[in-house]
C-alpha cells in the first residue's frame, strides 16, 4: 500500500548573505502612470501648429483652397529670397565701393570712420525706382546747400513727408500701419546720401513713425492720411513756430539798449530774435557778424536783416533805424572786436545731454575766446533738437563736407589772398627745396632757372596741386563740440537754463 502524505515540496531559498546561492530577480520599475511633460521645442512646434491650423481654417472660410494657400505661402518665400539677395547685393556694393574710393580720398585714420559723399551715394541707385519725387528734389537742395540750418531742414523734411503720404497708396493684403513705416524708410535712406540726418530731423522721424503705429487698422485710408497730415501740421505749429516764438521773447530780455551783441554763421531763431528786438521792442544795439568759410552763412543772416524794414517808416531797413552790423571773418577775428562785446548769442544743431553744444566748426572757438574775457554765451535751442547721446569730442560724430569747397572758390565768395606771414614761409621753403637740389645736381648754371620758377610758385596757389601732394590731407569738418563750463544759459521754449539741465529738459520733452 502507498502511504500518502501531504508534504508540499521545498523549495531551496538562498539566505541573504550567501554568495554561493543564486541572486534573487530584483523586480521591474513600477512605471508611473503620470505623463511626462512636454519640452520646450516641443511646446513651440504645438503652438506653430495649432496657428497654421488656425491660419488655415480662417482661409478655408472665406474660400481660399488648400493648393491657393500652398502657392501664396511659396510666393512670400521667394519674395523674402528676393529682399535678402537685393540687400546682400547693396551690401557688397557699398563694400566695394568703400574699398574703391580708399585710396583716392586720403582720409587720415583718424576721420576714417566718417561717410564721405562718395560713400553715401554708393546705395542711391538702388533704391533711386522707389523714391518719391518730391524726396529726389528736396534731396538734391541738401546736397547743394541751397537748404541749410537744421530747423530749415526739419521743416522742409516734414512738408514733403506731407506729400508722400498724400501720394501713398497702400498695396493688396498689407495695412497703413505697417506698410507706411517701411515706405518712408526708403525715403530716409535716399534722402541720407545727401547729407547725414540732424539731431531734429532724427527726433522728428522717431516721432512720426511712432503716430503711424497708434493709427486704428479700422481706420480708413483716406482717414489715416488726413490724421497723420494733421498732426504733421501740428508738429510743425508747436515744435518750430511756437518754439521759436517763446525763445525769441525769453531771449530778448538779454539785449538793451546800446549793447553790442556777437554771432557767429546764421541761426533761424537768432535773425527771428534780431528782428523783434528791432522791429517790436525798438531796441537800438550793434550786431557784430563773425563769419567763415566755405558757406558764409554769416552773409544770409545780413541780408535778411538788410530786407527788413522798420515798423515806423516801412522805406528804411532795420540796418539804418536800429542794428548797426559789423561784419567780420573769424580768422581776422581780433580782441579789439571783442572789446565791446557785451553778450554772444550762438546758433545750435543739437545739444547733448552733458550740455555740450554741437554746433556749425568755428562755435566753439568764439565761445572760448568769449569765456577768457568774461563775456556771457547764451545758446537759443528748440527742444526738438536736444539729444540724450553722450559725446567728448567733434571727431566721434561730426559730417565731412566736400573738400572742393574749400579749395575753389566762388564768383560771389570774397577772393583768397594770401597773408604776408604765409608769402614769407612759402618763399622760405621754396628757397630750402633749391639749395638741396643743386647741392645734389651740382649745376651752376640751373640757379637763374630756379628763381623764376621760384617765383612763379609764390604768384601762384599754393594748394592748386593739393590732390597730387602725397603727405597733404584736406578736411573739410561741419561741425564742432563747446564745453559746457563756456555756455552760460541754454535759452529753450521751458526757459533760460543752464547746460547741466538738458536732461531735464529732455525728460520734459519725451513727457510731451
Amino acid at each position: 500500500m502507498v502511504e500518502e502524505t501531504n508534504a508540499q515540496p521545498v523549495v531551496n531559498e538562498p539566505k541573504p548573505g550567501n554568495d554561493g546561492g543564486a541572486a534573487a530577480p530584483k523586480a521591474a520599475p513600477e512605471k508611473s502612470s503620470e505623463p511626462k511633460a512636454p519640452s520646450n521645442k516641443e511646446l513651440k512646434e504645438m503652438k506653430k501648429r495649432e496657428k497654421a491650423a488656425k491660419r488655415a481654417a480662417q482661409k478655408a472660410a472665406i474660400g481660399i483652397t488648400p493648393e491657393q494657400q500652398q502657392q501664396l505661402a511659396q510666393q512670400k518665400m521667394d519674395k523674402k529670397k528676393q529682399q535678402t539677395a537685393t540687400t546682400t547685393n547693396i551690401k557688397k556694393q557699398l563694400d566695394q565701393t568703400v574699398i574703391r574710393n580708399s585710396g583716392k580720398q586720403k582720409i587720415p585714420a583718424l576721420f576714417s570712420h566718417l561717410e564721405t559723399r562718395e560713400q553715401r551715394n554708393a546705395s542711391s541707385p538702388a533704391i533711386s525706382h522707389i523714391v518719391h519725387p518730391a524726396i529726389l528734389a528736396l534731396t538734391l537742395k541738401y546736397s547743394t546747400y541751397r537748404i541749410v540750418g537744421s530747423t530749415l531742414r526739419l521743416r522742409r523734411m516734414m512738408e514733403v513727408f506731407k506729400t508722400v503720404i498724400t501720394d501713398y497708396q497702400t498695396p493688396e493684403n498689407t495695412t497703413l500701419t505697417r506698410h507706411l513705416t517701411g515706405h518712408l524708410s526708403h525715403q530716409i535712406e535716399y534722402l541720407k546720401t545727401a547729407r547725414p540726418l540732424s539731431i531734429s530731423m532724427g527726433n522728428a522721424i522717431r516721432w512720426l513713425k511712432q503716430e503711424i503705429s497708434h493709427i486704428s487698422i479700422d481706420t480708413t485710408e483716406d482717414q489715416a492720411k488726413v490724421q497723420l497730415c494733421d498732426r504733421i501740421d501740428e508738429f510743425i505749429r508747436d515744435k518750430i513756430d511756437f518754439s521759436d516764438k517763446l525763445i525769441v521773447q525769453n531771449a530778448a530780455k538779454h539785449i538793451t539798449n546800446g549793447s553790442t551783441i556777437l554771432t557767429f554763421g546764421h541761426s533761424h531763431v537768432l535773425e527771428e530774435l534780431f528782428k523783434y528786438c528791432a522791429i517790436e521792442e525798438n531796441k537800438n544795439f550793434k550786431l557784430v557778424v563773425v563769419d567763415s568759410r566755405p558757406l558764409f552763412e554769416g552773409k544770409k543772416l545780413v541780408s535778411r536783416l538788410i530786407e527788413c524794414h522798420a515798423k515806423e517808416d516801412q522805406s528804411l531797413p532795420i540796418t539804418k533805424t536800429h542794428i548797426k552790423i559789423q561784419y567780420v571773418l573769424i580768422n581776422s577775428l581780433s580782441s579789439m572786436v571783442l572789446e565791446d562785446v557785451d553778450c554772444v548769442f550762438l546758433g545750435a544743431h543739437a545739444m547733448l545731454s552733458n550740455g555740450r553744444l554741437y554746433s556749425r566748426v568755428g562755435s566753439g572757438l568764439i565761445a572760448m575766446m568769449s569765456h577768457s574775457r568774461n563775456i556771457p554765451v547764451l545758446t537759443c535751442c528748440e527742444s526738438i533738437k536736444f539729444s540724450d547721446k553722450v559725446q567728448l569730442d567733434s571727431v566721434t560724430t561730426n559730417e565731412l563736407a566736400d573738400r572742393q569747397d574749400l579749395m575753389h572758390g566762388d564768383a560771389k565768395k570774397p577772393p583768397l589772398k594770401k597773408s604776408f606771414a604765409l608769402e614769407q614761409f612759402i618763399k622760405q621753403q621754396d628757397a630750402i627745396a633749391a639749395e638741396e637740389k643743386e647741392k645734389k645736381k651740382g649745376k651752376g648754371n640751373q640757379k637763374s632757372d630756379k628763381k623764376e620758377n621760384d617765383s612763379d610758385l609764390t604768384d601762384a596757389d599754393p594748394l592748386s596741386n593739393w590732390e597730387k601732394m602725397e603727405h597733404l590731407d584736406i578736411l573739410n569738418i561741419m561741425y564742432d563740440l563747446t564745453p559746457p563750463e563756456y555756455i552760460k544759459k541754454v535759452v529753450t521754449e521751458l526757459g533760460a537754463l543752464p547746460p547741466s539741465s538738458v536732461p531735464v529738459i529732455l525728460r520734459e520733452y519725451k513727457n510731451t
